[in-house]
């Protein structure tokens, strides 16, 4: 008998519990949330799918990534009433980052707004494609955070639930000029946080020792008698990339302070990172949440929800956008994970993406804490291209395995409606009733799916391209074994008649088996002596899970 590693889940038998409150009646808890959806629309539109769906929370309802939304008159939140009829949470959201001419009164603003190259001139971001000039807000500076804070309070103001903020620390990639090789985040705000970190860091370095170790010259060294923003008498970092010849590739290995500096990874903030940049997009980060709560608190009399795009500190939970050249899986392409595979068009549901997954909700665990992760399929991009270009039963199998997948290692998929580049919506493509009948499973089952831990214990299963995996929930210690069937080949190819195994440190007296893929639920036969289970799966469509009691 052929084993592998498989995707079962077993249930022990929990009631299920009613979806989440209305999102006005109290605090909005993300331990609640079992369905998530992902619809953007500009600050003035509206998405009636959503109410179709009734998921528990759209990760991102409207989003400031334009000129409007710097005033409360550009948004339409009467819709916030609609979503709290049904219970759903509503996310405000907008770019952290992207800033045009338009949202500043001079040009002058807009210039000391930008984020700046090692010669310290403004970065251009035309890889956008926006009509007008698009660079790069610094969120070293006071003045731009500043204006962050401004339009996210009066999202505050007009009854968000919480705020999604994208893309917080994309102002050091150098954009399409440079090749995104790091040659950005070069202005005087940051230079002079650089010298504050590398005081900190060595307070005790003479002149000698800057030199000796960083090859800094007697006209430019960090002085700790002089103001760290007097870039004339102090160290100015520019400076030396120049002299080094750098100015044009920063992080270049020959350069003895890039390390120091460090490498920023695109909406990442590892925890193990205590470089410049990390250091201090982190405590500009949560100097911004804590703002954010607190304004909510003083004005609004209420806790909001935080989350942004990746995986962030300070968070309720993680909205994780899936798209290429993500740092989560490295390849010999570079590209990353792919989290819709597909070949010649075709979705390739014989790959499993368990491990990708599980990095993922490790990693979260590691940055954020003990908060829900969830993913959803980022845009513009290749992967949403190749997923709105599957044919229609192949988009809903996306879902039946690669959905189901996330919820089978303790993370949230965020079905999707909407995008804001006029993609065919989740209606428009024949999605929505589908949603509509398959998330009725898990808000059916909710119990089963929220506050779980990857089990450390061995799952077999006795079936090729099954992925197995045992989850266990926070605080009740229920034990779950998810099974997903990646037997695929355009189209789903049914298992029968066949042993999981599991090691466990006790064993259930009941197991139970449900799944989006028949009503109700049934007893399968199963064994345990001394904690070994088996259990004889009679049919395995797509997604299994056994409830373990």
């Amino acid at each position: 008998m052929r084993w592998s590693v498989c995707a079962l889940t077993l249930v022990l038998a929990v009631p299920a519990q009613p979806a989440v409150a209305a999102a006005g009646s109290g605090r909005v808890r993300p331990a609640d949330f079992t369905v998530y959806a992902f619809s953007q629309s500009d600050v003035e539109q509206e998405d009636p799918q959503v109410y179709q769906l009734d998921p528990d929370i759209n990760i991102r309802a409207i989003g400031k990534w334009s000129t409007s939304g710097d005033e409360a008159a550009d948004y339409n939140f009467a819709q916030i009433g609609r979503y709290r009829a049904q219970g759903i949470a509503f996310m405000g959201s907008g770019t952290a980052s992207v800033i045009f001419p338009h949202d500043f009164a001079s040009i002058e603003i807009f210039d000391d707004m930008s984020t700046r190259d090692a010669d310290g001139n403004p970065v251009p971001h035309d890889e956008f494609g926006f009509p007008t000039p698009a660079r790069r807000g610094n969120i070293f500076n006071p003045a731009y955070r500043r204006y962050l804070l401004g339009w996210a309070k009066i999202q505050i103001d007009g009854g968000v639930d919480g705020l999604n903020l994208d893309e917080i620390n994309a102002g050091f990639s150098g954009g399409q000029k440079y090749g995104f090789n790091g040659n950005e985040g070069f202005d005087d705000y940051a230079i002079a946080d650089f010298n504050r970190y590398l005081l900190a860091k060595y307070p005790t370095y003479t002149a000698a020792d800057w030199k000796s170790r960083f090859g800094m010259t007697d006209d430019n060294l960090v002085l700790a008698d002089v103001p760290p923003g007097d870039l004339d008498d102090n160290f100015n970092y520019r400076d030396y990339l120049r002299a080094g010849g750098w100015n044009l590739n920063p992080l270049a290995a020959a350069n003895p302070l890039a390390a120091e500096w460090g490498r920023v990874t695109a909406n990442r903030m590892y925890a193990d990172d205590s470089s410049f940049t990390a250091t201090y997009l982190r405590r500009y980060w949560k100097a911004m949440v804590d703002e954010l709560r607190a304004y909510a608190r003083r004005t609004a009399h209420r806790e909001i929800l935080i989350s942004s795009n990746g995986l962030w500190p300070y968070v309720d939970f993680n909205s994780i956008g899936m798209y290429p050249w993500n740092p989560d899986e490295q390849t010999p392409d570079f590209r990353g994970a792919d989290y819709v595979p597909v070949i010649d068009g075709h979705l390739n549901g014989a790959k499993s993406l368990q491990a990708n997954y599980r990095y993922l909700k490790e990693k979260n665990a590691r940055i954020a804490g003990d908060v829900p992760a969830v993913v959803f399929i980022d845009w513009p991009n290749d992967m949403m291209t190749n997923y709105l270009n599957l044919p229609l039963a192949e988009k809903k199998d996306y879902w039946r395995i690669f959905g189901a997948e996330a919820y089978a290692n303790g993370l949230f998929p965020a079905f999707h409606l909407k995008d804001t580049v006029g993609s065919p919506t989740a209606e428009q493509s024949g999605m929505l009733e589908f949603f509509q009948s398959y998330t009725a499973f898990y808000k059916g089952h909710r119990s089963l799916f929220r506050e779980n831990r990857v089990g450390t214990e061995a799952v077999r299963v006795g079936a090729a391209n099954v992925a197995g995996s045992l989850l266990v929930r926070r605080g009740t210690g229920t034990r779950t074994l998810h099974l997903v069937n990646h037997n695929y080949d355009r189209g789903i190819i049914a298992q029968a008649g066949f042993l999981v195994e599991a090691d466990l440190r006790s064993c259930p007296r009941r197991v139970t088996m449900v799944s989006p893929d028949f009503p109700g639920s049934k007893s399968p036969a199963f064994s345990c002596r001394q904690g070994k289970l088996r259990v004889t799966v009679d049919r395995l469509d797509y997604y299994d899970v056994l409830v373990l009691r």
